[in-house]
């Protein structure tokens, strides 16, 4: 079973990152996030977490951190979180995914974001990124 609960700071420190958002895993990211932030459990066990960090008014950038062993659980997982963010009352949410990242950017897009364009080495360790946009 799929459920979404408030993100607690140890949530963060329970998920084991695939390998392409190892670089975005460090000390302050697993401190308290800003903005609204959840956790998707399957069967109690968290397997993303992430959240939504207001830019200005109406726009905000969206982060997951995803299990290495969510896969079995992403359809869930996809519907639970593409609901929530279909409920959000954001004009424009953005996301950034490793360029490298395909599972990340099929992700991306059964989350209802769109490829806006190239962000060279956009990331912590200055790989390139894509941005998506969800409007």
């Amino acid at each position: 079973m799929i459920e979404l609960i408030p993100l607690q700071r140890h949530h963060l420190r329970l998920i084991r990152p695939q390998a392409a958002q190892l670089s975005e895993v460090d000390e302050r990211s697993l401190a308290a996030p800003t903005g609204t932030a959840w956790t998707a459990t399957a069967d109690g066990v968290p397997m993303v977490c992430g959240g939504i960090v207001p830019m200005w008014e109406g726009r905000g950038y969206a982060w997951t951190l995803v299990d290495r062993d969510a896969g079995p659980h992403m359809l869930g997982l996809t519907r639970e979180i593409r609901s929530l963010l279909d409920r959000a009352a954001w004009r424009r949410l953005e996301m950034a995914v490793d360029a490298d990242f395909e599972a990340g950017a099929r992700w991306a897009v059964l989350l209802g974001f769109r490829r806006e364009c190239l962000a060279p080495k956009y990331l912590p360790d200055g790989r390139d990124a894509f941005v998506y946009v969800r409007l």
